[in-house]
């Protein structure tokens, strides 16, 4: 059981129970993630332009290269985020995607929730090590907890100029996390059968300068997980085969749940 302190500092843990199948100690996960990253090998050498720009993130499906590619990220820089299949707790052998919520003082995506990551460094061997190293320095995770299975093709931000490189990993207690620095406000993991649930399924739409943006996003325990890493979750869902139909007309406006956004 948690102790006193991981009771009082623990990540927050959010969605309901778990099938079976979505044990640590299974088959189905580590099998499922092998398979997922085995798409992504295949995407890059059968389509090595379109996936260092971003195309194995295009909607489906993903065996051919888009039509069009991001303008304008040939100088972006390189980034990493860890997405980590955790228990937040020793006692715990369910599934759970490790998140963290912005600080809300950030100038860049205040109070948003994103994957524990950043920048990568020049003093960082590769994208894994960039993104170990910032799970470290934002939540006080220990690389040595970390089983990494390998990384996707690289995503495209536009909006901030760069690509980010998503790291697979799993681990099993993630021992006592907390925010470590003045960007994470909250530590937070999900249950991956409440990404599942459809129910807790949304598309945000947000007006901006006479456009109306769409994307996936998730609502689960009052948490909405939208933007940048509700695409990657989206994807990643559906790329594993365990997407379930969920209907797109059920909106949701962002500024509900980040004033002034």
């Amino acid at each position: 059981m948690r102790d006193a302190e991981a009771a009082r500092h623990g990540p927050d843990v959010l969605g309901g129970g778990v099938p079976a199948e979505f044990s640590l100690t299974g088959t189905a996960v580590p099998t499922r993630l092998e398979a997922l990253l085995q798409q992504g090998r295949d995407y890059a050498r059968t389509h090595p332009e379109s996936s260092s720009s971003g195309g194995w993130w295009n909607p489906r499906p993903t065996t051919r290269p888009p039509r069009e590619t991001p303008t304008g990220m040939e100088n972006a820089r390189q980034a990493a985020v860890l997405m980590l299949f955790c228990a937040p707790t020793p006692d715990e052998d369910q599934a759970h995607l490790l998140l963290t919520e912005r600080s809300p003082g950030l100038k860049k995506h205040p109070g948003q929730i994103s994957f524990p990551g950043g920048a990568q460094e020049k003093f960082d061997r590769d994208p894994t090590a960039a993104a170990l190293r910032e799970a470290q320095e934002e939540v006080g995770l220990d690389p040595a907890r970390v089983q990494v299975l390998g990384s996707l093709p690289p995503a495209p931000v536009p909006i901030s100029g760069f690509m980010v490189t998503p790291v697979i990993g799993m681990a099993g207690h993630t021992g006592v996390l907390r925010p470590q620095t003045g960007e994470v406000e909250r530590v937070l993991t999900v249950r991956l059968d409440a990404l599942i649930e459809p129910e807790n399924r949304r598309m945000t739409v947000l007006p901006r300068a006479g456009t109306v943006f769409k994307a996936p996003a998730f609502l689960v325990g009052g948490t909405l997980i939208w933007g940048f890493t509700g695409i990657l979750v989206d994807r990643v869902l559906n790329r594993l085969g365990w997407e379930q139909p969920w209907d797109p007309e059920r909106s949701v406006d962002p500024g509900e749940y980040l004033p002034g956004l």
